[in-house]
């Protein structure tokens, strides 16, 4: 992935959508999860869930915009 679209795209959103934060609260979620269920199906599912939103918002998307930036940019 060029850089430079990986910059242009994460300065676009606000501080609370940039991949440092996504990750913590994804972690938070987990962490908290266990301390407050010690279940360890119930952190399964939303560790799943987690992964999901991880690598939607981390890896699908910014290389979408990627991809649309690079034809945009041919035309």
């Amino acid at each position: 992935m060029d850089s430079n679209y990986k910059n242009q795209f994460w300065n676009l959103k606000p501080y609370w959508c940039q991949p440092w934060s996504i990750i913590t609260f994804g972690n938070l979620v987990l962490i908290f999860s266990w301390m407050l269920f010690k279940n360890i199906i119930i952190t399964s599912f939303l560790a799943f869930i987690t992964i999901t939103w991880w690598s939607i918002f981390l890896i699908i998307v910014p290389r979408s915009y990627q991809l649309t930036s690079e034809k945009n940019n041919k035309n």
